[in-house]
């Protein structure tokens, strides 16, 4: 159980807006439902950007957050993002093992997600990107 209570259906409607647009239809996670229940924290958490589309395709996006959720350990979300998003993002199986237990040479990924990885990877370890 939350320690602070997750809003409830039926939402307001601009909240539920709000959830659709960023789900796509799917429930809203809990996360989100805890943070819209303080409209302060919510309009920050949107305001931040952290949930546009950026330059970034689905499928790009996704391969960076379930790499990164990886090395940082972070197993409910990679867990959250894997099965939400990985059909959608158009990743087989092996792309999925590959986020945790591949490297960015693995055979499975493009040149372009091989440097996608390699990148978030270069960001994890060093903090720092090289020239190459």
């Amino acid at each position: 159980m939350s320690r602070i209570a997750p809003l409830e259906p039926p939402y307001e409607q601009e909240i539920a807006g709000q959830f659709d647009r960023i789900m796509r239809g799917a429930p809203p996670l809990l996360l989100f439902r805890v943070m819209a229940g303080n409209p302060r924290a919510w309009e920050k958490f949107r305001a931040g950007s952290l949930l546009d589309r950026g330059p970034l395709s689905l499928r790009e996006r996704e391969i960076v957050i379930d790499r990164t959720c990886a090395l940082t350990k972070c197993e409910y979300e990679w867990g959250v993002h894997v099965a939400t998003f990985a059909e959608a993002a158009h990743l087989t199986e092996e792309q999925v093992r590959a986020t945790v237990l591949g490297g960015p040479d693995a055979p499975c990924w493009s040149a372009d997600e091989r440097a996608l990885i390699a990148a978030v990877d270069a960001l994890h370890h060093r903090a720092n990107l090289s020239d190459a």
